[in-house]
């Protein structure tokens, strides 16, 4: 079965967030949920304790008591990323029964911190990883036609690693196909592009698409990386294309859809695409299939000739500095934004560099990532100022690396390099609040 995605419903898949909130224009919703998700190992037959913490952020006089309850529920991940909550999304490996709060409803007040505490009771049989969702609902209910409805809401993941053994992933790519550019010919799209007000239409219209779907046949879930590459001539590599998927980590007995866009025209020619995946684990297995494709002489000329250059920088940051006022002892959360501009999928690492003893201050919580075509992410960076540091100024770079999809020949003009100065001013008279970043 083929499987036709457009780009903008794969840019709305990535732009979800692995545990999300439900909005409904709280005021007075200032609820912070901590982690957002977290692993939990046990061996069979045996106990294990976990904890979140909520807090009612005071960010104003007008700060109300929070009425709270928590709930644990089971969700589901389909295979192009949404999530879905509820007792009618069980699954084989629900971890809803094992897990029980101490305390599941109160009330915070304003600027009030609780921390929760639960306990996992894995079954004697149980085998690799298991999850479920808390779900921490905010706000009282309030009766209407269609019955409950809930102000605020949000879910902690929560994944049960069960460890008997040491556990081999067991990926498969068991779907892969091609959409090729399609041109309407019965326009003059070369007058069109020659203009400066090109239609974003007819540039969308020029790319190469690459889907592949990865199924996770193991006990164990893993965060996939992916890249596809287009051979000729005997296996000689011409084209790098990254795969982007609106969530990484698939879980067990899931599958997960990856696409892939590279904007550049190809000659005519016959062709072989290898999507190729890897993941981070130790015992980790490369996963891969191949494809034929074939560029006819016509396609290949109505692509060249019509063809529009992308040629603005890949990544547009936000910001490109940062300076935080911070007192020693603290641990700060700082943000910065990274838009990818272009019609390609773009992957992205990011590194620390400062002085090498105090590089253990600053960790990036997610140092690589693809994008989208005009796609964006917020990376978080957290900040661990020691305690006992001496007052003064200290600085880092935050090296931005992206490769974007496009021919090896000109690899020179697919990698961009960029730059984030990090200053932390360490002053013992700063107030605390200061040394928080919302």
């Amino acid at each position: 079965m083929k499987r036709n995605l457009t780009i903008s419903n794969r840019i709305g898949a990535g732009l979800i967030a692995l545990f999300f909130f439900i909005l409904q224009n709280v005021t007075f919703a200032g609820l912070a949920v901590s982690p957002l998700q977290q692993w939990v190992e046990v061996k069979p037959g045996r106990k294990a304790t976990f904890f979140i913490t909520l807090t009612n952020n005071k960010r104003s006089e007008q700060t109300q008591p929070c009425p709270i309850r928590v709930d644990v529920l089971d969700f589901t991940v389909s295979d192009d990323g949404q999530l879905s909550f509820g007792p009618e999304h069980k699954h084989s490996r629900s971890a809803v029964d094992w897990i029980s709060f101490e305390e599941n409803e109160f009330v915070l007040e304003p600027g009030e911190s609780r921390k929760l505490k639960a306990t996992v009771v894995a079954p004697p049989n149980a085998d690799g990883d298991y999850w479920a969702a808390a779900m921490i609902e905010l706000g009282k209910h309030k009766d209407s036609e269609k019955g409950v409805q809930v102000k605020f809401r949000t879910a902690s993941g929560i994944f049960i690693h069960v460890a008997r053994r040491n556990y081999i992933e067991r990926g498969s790519v068991i779907e892969a196909n091609v959409n090729v550019p399609e041109f309407d010919t019965t326009d003059n799209l070369t007058e069109k592009n020659a203009s400066e007000t090109a239609s974003e239409e007819i540039k969308k219209n020029q790319v190469l698409e690459v889907n592949a779907e990865l199924k996770n046949d193991g006990l164990v879930s893993f965060l996939a990386r992916g890249k596809a590459y287009l051979y000729s001539d005997g296996w000689r590599r011409v084209a790098t294309i990254p795969l982007h998927a609106g969530r990484r980590r698939v879980l067990p007995g899931d599958s997960r859809w990856f696409t892939g866009v590279i904007a550049q025209p190809l000659p005519a020619g016959q062709y072989k695409l290898r999507t190729f995946f890897a993941s981070d684990s130790k015992y980790r297995r490369k996963m891969t299939r191949d494809i034929e494709l074939s560029i006819n002489e016509n396609l290949a000329g109505v692509w060249a000739e019509n063809f529009v250059n992308d040629d603005k920088q890949t990544l547009e940051i936000k910001p490109q500095q940062i300076e935080l006022k911070l007192n020693p002892g603290r641990l700060t959360a700082m943000r910065f934004q990274v838009a990818n501009q272009s019609l390609s999928t773009v992957v992205t690492n990011c590194r620390v560099q400062g002085k090498e003893s105090q590089n253990d201050w600053l960790e990036l919580k997610t140092p690589d990532f693809t994008l989208a075509p005009n796609s964006q992410r917020c990376t978080t960076c957290l900040v661990r100022i020691p305690s006992g540091v001496l007052p003064g100024k200290y600085n880092w770079t935050i090296h931005v690396e992206t490769e974007r999809s496009g021919l090896t020949t000109q690899k020179q003009n697919n990698v961009e390099q960029h730059k984030i100065s990090v200053c932390v001013v360490i002053d013992e008279n700063v107030p605390v609040f200061a040394s928080r970043q919302e």
